[in-house]
């Protein structure tokens, strides 16, 4: 998935989400100079471990 692609799901900014790659919150394979991707299954591990309350991380 794009950077842009990322942000529209999660419904956050672009910066937000370079800040989690930066950070190594999510993971990401640079591409090229400038240029990321996420693979979904990284944004979906991601996710699950920022859950909160519930059954969050199964």
């Amino acid at each position: 998935m794009t950077i842009e692609e990322v942000a529209k799901a999660m419904r956050v900014g672009q910066k937000t989400v370079y800040r989690w790659i930066s950070a190594g919150k999510l993971p990401a394979a640079k591409v090229g100079y400038k240029t990321f991707r996420v693979f979904e299954s990284d944004l979906i591990r991601f996710l699950r471990s920022h859950m909160t309350g519930g059954k969050g991380g199964r």
